[in-house]
């Protein structure tokens, strides 16, 4: 595969990593100073401050992270996010709260993953 090419956009981003040798998707992290809450049953736009530019031909998929979707129920709110090749944005990452609780999205933290 052609190589990826990432941007951190701020201070606050990490690059995306790989949780093992053979992990299919590379981890997104939320990039926020502060905490962010999400109210049961809402969605909130969580910046990962990455822009990447893709191989031609491609994209990426945004999917949930299993851990994040079991133990506090948050999820891509579209399930699946796609990231065109040409987006050279900041990828943000749209998180649903399926609980009746307030969820609590924690500065750094693995919010999503990423498969090319």
């Amino acid at each position: 595969m052609d190589t990826v090419n990432i941007k951190r956009l701020s201070d606050l981003a990490v690059v995306p990593t790989r949780g093992s040798e053979y992990a299919a998707g590379y981890d997104l992290y939320a990039a926020t100073a502060t905490p962010i809450d999400i109210a049961p049953h809402s969605t909130v736009k969580i910046n990962t401050d990455i822009a990447i530019e893709l191989p031609t031909n491609t994209f990426g998929a945004i999917f949930a992270r299993s851990g994040l979707a079991t133990k506090k129920g948050l999820r891509p709110a579209n399930c699946t996010g796609v990231v065109d090749a040409d987006y050279r944005g900041n990828v943000i990452v749209a998180l649903h709260n399926d609980t009746d609780e307030l969820m609590t999205v924690e500065p750094g933290e693995r919010v999503a993953q990423l498969v090319i």
